[in-house]
């Protein structure tokens, strides 16, 4: 499967600052100025709002069973177009704060409009900003014909897999496809990415197919028609981490890259290949028991007796103290947490393995893909080398879907569960591959899809709903912190 380069495509910077007027000059779908990319010093830490925990849940909701955001009550702007700009002020010089997307849609704050520079008519949104209601990019009719054509196609946030996956072999698309059995009317040319090609290799979204005189063709995630013949479906990745305290507790062992052997112990102290093995990205539990035996060091699993050989686990350690100098696992006693959640994450670079953290106490823990070059040494380019950045970085932009540009003119279609945290560096869900634990990537932290939306779900800021992006802004509250180490 595809390996991928962390490079996030950015929008035109004229659509930036005129949300409201159309546009088909587009260079990608990741709102630049997400990430400062400038590592948290120690006075920095700290935050200043409360946020309620999100549930960690593994739980798959159908796209039939997601609600329809049309059909909810009460007073409401509907996107028809990406990148329907949130703004601090019903201004439109301001910096966005975050975005709507196609086929969705927020409850208002007040049904009257106000007027301010870069549009005639702003509302106020839920649970803060501005939005430019044009009719084209925004509109407050939910029977609005191109909003009620896109919303059965639009995104999935109710499922990890907000869209279905596969890479192209090489392929053209097209506006229009006379004959399909989906009719979709005149839509706004802001509402497809500029390409009407994808390179061999490239990753495609898609959300429905049809046939039409013998020819099959998919819907892609930005309304364009795609020939079928010319993507190879991705299968659907399903591993996921495990939720401490509830399906296992440290100390664990994950497995990567293939089967692992198990042993058992024989009376006098030898050990011996069991009739059992241990699957490839399954996990155990371990006791505290261990011995060395010539070269090899054993942990004794709390499975049938079994026993491992370290070398062949990966094995989630959490850090002694916490970013801001808590003892991880005791009561903080420190007065220096951050306010709210305390929320922040552990990447381990080349046991590639996260532990995510409320406070002091370690509550979720899985496989990562990093960069296939490692972890970046001072001095080293992380983006020329495939390498993860080391440091200790807030999350900076949420994005539920965002496309990503790769050297060579791939593409990566709609990336799910995007978290920015230094520069083009992001965590965020890799449906192209199934090699957790591996370096694979350039530079990012590769999660899977169920992963990815766990953890997107548990950090701060929280993406408040109806929104399809969001930066954060330390005025408003906490932000996560990733502590990447080799």
């Amino acid at each position: 499967m595809l390996g991928e380069a962390c490079a996030l495509a950015t929008p035109d910077a004229v659509e930036r600052q005129a949300p409201h007027a159309a546009s088909s000059k587009r260079t990608g779908s990741v709102p630049a100025g997400a990430s400062s990319g400038a590592a948290l010093s120690e006075s920095q830490f700290k935050a200043t709002a409360s946020v309620p925990m999100t549930a960690i849940e593994a739980r798959t909701p159908t796209r039939e069973e997601a609600p329809l955001a049309a059909d909810q009550g009460g007073p409401r702007v509907y996107a028809r177009t990406r990148y329907v700009w949130i703004r601090p002020e019903p201004d439109a010089s301001k910096e966005w704060i975050g975005y709507l997307w196609t086929g969705g849609s927020v409850a208002l704050k007040s049904s009257k409009p106000m007027s301010g520079p870069g549009c005639t008519e702003w509302y106020a949104i839920e649970p803060r900003g501005y939005v430019c209601v044009d009719g084209n990019r925004a509109t407050l009719n939910a029977n609005d014909p191109v909003y009620r054509a896109v919303l059965p196609y639009a995104p999935n946030l109710a499922s990890p897999w907000p869209h279905r996956y596969g890479e192209s072999l090489g392929l053209d698309s097209t506006l229009a496809l006379p004959g399909a059995s989906i009719k979709l009317p005149d839509l706004p040319l802001a509402i497809h990415e500029p390409r009407r090609s994808l390179h061999r290799r490239s990753t495609v979204a898609y959300s429905n197919e049809v046939g039409v005189q013998g020819q099959d063709f998919l819907l892609s995630a930005d309304y364009q028609w795609l020939p079928k013949a010319r993507v190879t479906p991705y299968p659907v990745v399903k591993f996921q981490g495990v939720r401490l305290g509830r399906d296992a507790r440290l100390p664990l062992a994950f497995f990567r890259a293939k089967d692992r052997p198990a042993y058992v112990r024989a009376a006098n102290g030898d050990f011996t290949l069991a009739s059992s093995s241990f699957a490839r990205l399954s996990f155990v539990e371990l006791s505290e028991e261990h011995q060395t035996a010539g070269s090899d060091h054993y942990l004794r699993t709390k499975r049938d007796d079994l026993w491992i050989k370290e070398s062949d686990a990966v094995l989630p350690v959490p850090q002694a103290k916490t970013p801001w100098g808590a003892s991880v696992g005791q009561q903080d006693g420190s007065g220096a947490a951050p306010k709210g959640r305390a929320t922040w994450l552990e990447v381990a670079v080349t046991a590639g393995y996260l532990i995510a953290y409320e406070g002091t106490d370690p509550v979720y823990t899985t496989l990562i893909s990093p960069g296939r070059g490692g972890f970046a040494k001072p001095g080293e380019d992380p983006i020329e080398h495939a390498l993860t950045p080391t440091g200790t970085f807030p999350i900076s932009g949420k994005f539920a879907t965002a496309t990503m540009e790769a050297p060579g003119e791939l593409i990566h279609s709609d990336v799910p569960w995007t978290q920015n945290f230094s520069g083009p560096h992001a965590l965020h869900t890799a449906y192209w591959h199934d090699s957790w634990g591996e370096f694979k990537s350039g530079g990012c932290v590769n999660l899977s899809p169920i992963d990815g939306r766990a953890m997107f779900e548990f950090t701060e800021p929280a993406l408040p709903k109806g929104w399809h992006g969001v930066r954060w802004l330390p005025w408003l509250g906490p932000s996560t912190l990733v502590v990447v180490h080799r």
